[in-house]
């Protein structure tokens, strides 16, 4: 019997477990409007409900909405102009063609990834220990989404690329940087009892696996059969086993160490472990002066010009093991053995064939990522919408379950869904669909009672006006004062495996002016604006972050060091200017448009209030910084 039909057994609909089919185009009355297929089933429920949609925003909004949705920053003002200036009928296209072309739209892109993966470059909880090779998964992140890595590969490289095949080296760090995906949660690593360690780390990574790729919370079943979705404690010990039968840490003792793949060129790896004798032999008591002054020689010129270690964090495979059912999750008191598998009731009653001497992984990466299952496609689809309008179809993109909200729009997500992976998994195609649609130009301004009638914008009659995200604002800040370094890639995290992190230098790292998706993020801590304006929590999958307009986020705008250095930059750069074109050339600078006559003078009188030209400048740009236009994307 099928998931669906347990579901329905229940009492529940089941729609996120029913086969994916592409329903029919639905009728509409406006047969103008549409752009793209998507529009004909926003439209029909626009009309169902007796409204009309929203009429398509301005140029200079649509600009700026594409390069905060697929760069998380703002245009210039030279870019915002040679949009308006385009006259053709592709200009639109072209734009969004040449946005994905950016290797901006990775990093952009990574760092939702990133948030749903929980991605930390230190552990938190009990023992706050360093990941420094974390930032390899980081880096993979945001190469895949820059290459449009098909998605259905991207999910099986997460989860089982150490057991894919490779045909060299090259191919093998590229397929295994992705187990960071299992490896990078939080774990209780003084954990006195191993047996218990395992089983937590276990669950933490099935958990995250269900909500990331199924949009389905798994845990519960640890303890009982699951009372709101179909999935048995049999079925929890049957997944189970499969991730028993992997290795995450490399000693399960206080203090755990993890697992990392060291995939460095041979003879550079022997050149590491003559360093690492060498070393050893150095730091001997009983090893003479003279001979230690000799070793730290032979060290210096072994060590110059030979590249780092290429460590990779991820998990690889333990001896297989099927795993008795925990009673009341108590893995002390013992039930029935449950053989390795996907749970039948996922799968339609098709048993997914567990290999003898591996764990079984790739075999439930390959289901994960197969068109057979109907939760992925509408899961990702869902996320894309999400990321994009501020609002999923299902507006619990991280839970489909019983305790999830319906999709709002049932057969559109559907539509998607057999889109997508008729495009072969291209992240990239649904890009073009969905920022071509009329549903996507919409303008956020909205006639009649609608706003009223439908204050959350469900029917998607209108544009949602949001405020950009905490990575966003900092960076747009950055970009807008000439400050950001562009540099990708790379770690500044300096610190050796399994040795805790120091938090000593985080403040400092916040005023490195690079792209926020490269600082270091400290599970056990965090970056001041970060957290002001929302930033993911790392502890848990978060694809869906939460929105606050608080006090803090004032005050931060108007007093933090980001702030401060920022306007004084951008304060040097309008007084280059002739004086009369000051007002004119940062108001377009920063809100990317002219100014108006009434701003002007508005300008010109706060201005007068400054003996100081520098600090008066400066002071005129932190109100633009901290003006709702700047903060808010329409």
């Amino acid at each position: 019997m099928g998931f669906a039909s347990l579901l329905m057994e229940a009492g529940q609909d089941g729609w996120a477990y029913r086969e994916v089919s592409d329903p029919e185009l639905p009728e509409v009355r406006q047969t103008e409007w549409a752009r793209e297929d998507l529009d004909y089933f926003v439209q029909a429920r626009i009309e169902q409900e007796g409204f009309e949609p929203a009429k398509e925003a301005s140029k200079r909004l649509l600009v700026r909405r594409a390069y905060f949705d697929l760069h998380g920053l703002p245009p210039s003002a030279e870019q915002v102009e040679a949009f308006l200036s385009d006259q053709s009928d592709k200009a639109w296209e072209n734009l969004i063609e040449s946005l994905l072309a950016s290797p901006r739209y990775g990093e952009r892109w990574g760092r939702h990834w990133l948030d749903v993966a929980r991605y930390s470059d230190s552990n938190g909880m009990d023992e706050d220990i360093a990941h420094p090779s974390a930032w390899r998964y980081r880096d993979y992140v945001i190469e895949s989404f820059n290459n449009d890595k098909p998605f259905n590969q991207f999910i099986i490289e997460q989860l089982a690329g150490d057991l894919l095949p490779a045909e060299n080296l090259t191919q093998q760090r590229a397929q295994t940087l992705g187990l960071g995906f299992l490896s990078v949660g939080p774990k209780m690593l003084a954990c006195d009892d191993p047996d218990k360690m395992r089983r937590d780390i276990v669950d933490e990574q099935m958990d995250t696996m269900g909500r990331a790729f199924l949009g389905m919370t798994i845990g519960c079943a640890r303890c009982h059969d699951h009372k709101i979705d179909p999935i048995s404690i049999e079925d929890y010990y049957g997944l189970a086993g499969v991730f028993m039968s992997t290795k995450t840490l490399t000693k399960y003792s206080v203090v755990a160490e993890f697992h990392e793949h060291d995939l460095t060129e041979k003879k550079h790896r022997e050149m590491w472990a003559e360093v690492a004798r060498l070393e050893e032999s150095k730091n001997r008591k009983e090893t003479p002066e003279d001979e230690k002054g000799r070793l730290v020689g032979e060290i210096s010129r072994l060590k110059k010009d030979l590249p780092a270690p290429f460590k990779v964090m991820g998990v690889t495979e333990y001896p297989t093991q099927d795993v008795r059912v925990h009673l009341k999750g108590d893995y002390l008191t013992l039930g029935d053995l449950v053989p390795r598998g996907v749970p039948s009731a996922w799968t339609g009653g098709e048993k997914i064939e567990m290999p003898a001497e591996q764990s079984g992984r790739l075999e439930l990466a390959r289901w994960i990522s197969s068109a057979k299952n109907p939760l992925t496609p509408r899961v990702i689809v869902n996320r894309l919408w999400r990321w994009h309008f501020g609002r999923g179809i299902v507006a619990t993109p991280d839970n489909f379950g019983g305790l999830g909200e319906e999709p709002s729009h049932p057969k559109l997500l559907d539509h998607l869904a057999s889109l997508f992976i008729n495009s072969g998994w291209s992240v990239k195609s649904m890009h073009r669909v969905l920022m071509n649609s009329a549903t996507y130009r919409q303008s956020a301004s909205a006639a009649g009672d609608i706003v009223e009638k439908d204050p959350e914008n469900q029917l998607l009659a209108r544009w949602q006006r949001r405020r950009v995200e905490s990575e966003v604002i900092r960076d747009s800040i950055l970009f807008k004062s000439g400050r950001l370094n562009f540099e990708m890639g790379g770690s500044l995290v300096e610190v050796r495996p399994n040795k805790y992190i120091d938090r000593a230098p985080l403040q400092k790292q916040a005023q490195i002016p690079r792209r926020t998706v490269y600082l270091p993020v400290y599970r056990s801590t965090g970056y001041d604006d970060q957290k002001v304006f929302d930033a993911a929590d790392p502890t848990a999958p978060d694809g869906n972050r939460r929105c606050s307009t608080v006090a803090g986020q004032a005050l931060f705008l108007m007093n933090s060091e980001l702030i401060h250095e920022s306007s004084d930059h951008l304060a040097s750069l309008v007084l280059e200017h002739p004086e009369s074109e000051r007002g004119e050339w940062l108001i377009r600078r920063v809100l990317d448009r002219e100014a108006t006559q009434d701003e002007l003078l508005k300008g010109q009188e706060f201005l007068s209030e400054y003996p100081d030209r520098q600090e008066g400048w400066a002071a005129f740009a932190r109100v633009l910084f901290a003006s709702h236009e700047f903060m808010y994307v329409e």
